[in-house]
């Protein structure tokens, strides 16, 4: 502990120290050295935790709780790490740019407008959105303004008491691993509490030209099915609750569906707001139904005063990159899960594309590894290619800017991944809630013509291809033991993996940090010889093990006792 208590110290006298950082720490400090030993143990374990190591910066950045520390989201981290990218930036381009959004989150604008004061001090010139928005407001930015960077304030879907610091390239993709390497190195030369640099440049506000034109490159991407008088008729008779979760997407998600034609949207009044602290849902994760209870009490409340309840409820992440639904199914609400989206967003947009005779020449549609495999029936069926990457959907960004790089850019049709991430279109390169709720929309609106719900489309689509399902199962691990426990999970998966699972021979096991055709990465998949199966991986914005399961049954019932008995087992094993 005595490298740790150099450290807190020397950070209660760093004469600049901000006040309150100052305070807490010396709290802290006073705690670990009292009498009262169990106020002691605690306050040891916290500065541990807080000073053990530096908030590591990787391919998404950094991330991490608030507060005081070396491991912490603070305004000296947002510097450290900014004084890396701009010596990355300073040395790979030519008089750079780089972008910069926030959301809602506690300390995102704040942390924004540092990061913006040091890379001015640096020499290089940046766009600062006015106010709040999403991510891939932010990457759409990072292009539209020929940027070297982009960077993100936002710990997307995570608690309120995480912030974080989001690193994307010239394409408006995250970084790549060997950017982010470099990064990092220049983070570890650069000392925590150094003064800004000697440069001036320009500081621009990104205010409407910008937005319009990310509002216009969302609207683009929509699909057809008749005329526009047509479709604004079918629009307007769909009746839409919509939560923001008290994030970035406020605005931008209203004012695409307003254009489009959606006129009936009703807003959940207590989440409409941007609030970093989230008071109604402390977890704000559309994939988890306890975030979405104030949007289906809404919903609920709506169809008992009109006697036929809502279409839709859509619910965004503060970052607004990510969008949960639930549908009305013979007038009570049935929530979808992230693969079930995708599997009918996919549907739906093969559809009219055939039917419009808008399909590209060689299409193709990405799914991560984690996803369900249903889209690879449904892309069959209509003559698209799939291509699979890891999870995560920078990896779908890098495979649309290779599309690009090889002259078929136009190929791309759509991509998803399972936690909730959709994208239809190249003018960004990051997952997109606000064309992902466009595209909903027009989808139920589509439906509602024919007489049909999503939940019933669902159905149909289950009917021709055998029911999947999927789920996700999670484990946390707090702290630096609760790291290494992960850790000898993962490699004892590798090096010693079952033989047996479910009263199921294991078939193949498959490693990502050998596997051909992918970059090195934590993940173990376990394939039983019944096709069923699972995915092991460290989660790289949480502290926590992800285990994917995945079955396919000729019945829901027969696919649900495979995955409830695989889940059972996982548990009992981990």
């Amino acid at each position: 502990m005595s490298e740790v208590f150099a450290k807190i110290d020397s950070w209660i006298e760093f004469e600049n120290l901000d006040g309150d950082m100052r305070a807490e720490l010396v709290r802290l400090r006073e705690e670990a050295t009292g009498s009262d030993e169990a106020a002691k143990a605690e306050a040891l374990e916290e500065i541990n935790d807080r000073f053990y190591r530096e908030l590591e910066f990787g391919t998404g950045g950094l991330r991490g709780v608030l507060g005081a520390g070396t491991n912490r989201m603070n305004t000296y981290t947002v510097r450290k790490a900014t004084a890396g990218v701009a010596k990355y930036v300073n040395s790979h381009y030519e008089k750079p740019s780089v972008a910069i959004s926030y959301d809602s989150r506690i300390n995102s604008e704040l942390f924004a407008r540092t990061a913006a004061e040091v890379l001015v001090s640096n020499s290089i010139n940046v766009y600062l959105y006015d106010e709040l928005m999403p991510a891939p407001a932010l990457s759409f930015a990072t292009r539209f303004h020929k940027c070297a960077i982009g960077i993100m304030i936002t710990a997307s879907h995570n608690p309120c008491k995480y912030n974080g610091y989001k690193v994307y390239n010239e394409d408006g993709c995250q970084v790549t691993a060997e950017a982010a390497e470099e990064i990092l190195q220049n983070m570890l030369k650069t000392d925590i509490f150094a003064e800004l640099g000697q440069g001036c440049a320009k500081l621009t506000y990104m205010k409407e030209e910008t937005k319009n034109a990310f509002y216009e490159a969302v609207i683009a991407e929509k699909m057809a099915w008749g005329s526009e008088e047509e479709m604004k008729k079918d629009l307007a008779g769909l009746s839409v609750v919509y939560t923001p979760l008290n994030g970035a997407g406020n605005v931008p998600v209203r004012e695409v569906l307003k254009r489009i034609g959606v006129e009936n949207v009703h807003v959940v009044k207590e989440q409409e707001l941007p609030d970093g602290n989230f008071p109604t849902c402390p977890y704000p994760n559309p994939e988890k139904k306890e975030a979405l209870e104030r949007g289906l009490a809404l919903f609920r409340e709506l169809g008992r005063e009109a006697g036929q309840g809502p279409d839709l409820l859509l619910a965004t992440d503060p970052d607004c990159d990510r969008v949960g639904i639930a549908v009305n199914a013979g007038g009570a609400e049935t929530l979808l899960t992230g693969n079930e989206v995708g599997v009918l967003l996919l549907d739906f947009i093969c559809q009219t594309r055939a039917a419009s005779k808008s399909m590209p020449e060689n299409p193709v549609a990405v799914r991560t590894i984690v996803s369900s495999k249903m889209p690879d029936l449904i892309a069959e069926e209509y003559g698209v290619a799939i291509k699979t990457t890891l999870t995560g959907f920078k990896y779908i960004g890098e495979y649309i800017a290779e599309l690009e790089r090889n002259g078929r850019e136009k190929s791309y049709i759509f991509g998803f991944e399972e936690s909730y991430g959709y994208l239809s279109g190249t003018y960004v390169r990051d997952k997109d809630a606000v064309n992902a709720s466009m595209l909903i929309c027009q989808m139920a609106a589509f439906y509602k013509k024919q007489g049909k719900t999503l939940a019933g489309r669902l159905e149909e689509l289950y009917g021709k291809h055998g029911h999947f399902i999927n789920r996700l199962v999670e484990f946390a691990f707090e702290g630096e033991k609760g790291m290494r426990k992960m850790d000898g999970i993962m490699d004892s998966l590798r090096s010693n993996p079952p033989k047996e699972m479910a009263g199921k021979r294991v078939a193949l096991v498959t490693d990502y940090e050998e596997q051909e055709g992918f970059p090195k990465s934590k993940v173990i998949e376990v394939s039983l010889e019944n096709g069923t199966s699972f995915i092991a991986r460290p989660s790289g914005t949480e502290p926590k093990l992800k285990i994917y399961l995945s079955a396919k049954g000729s019945t829901k019932k027969l696919a649900e006792e495979e995955i409830v008995s695989l889940e059972n087992e996982i548990k009992s094993m981990i």
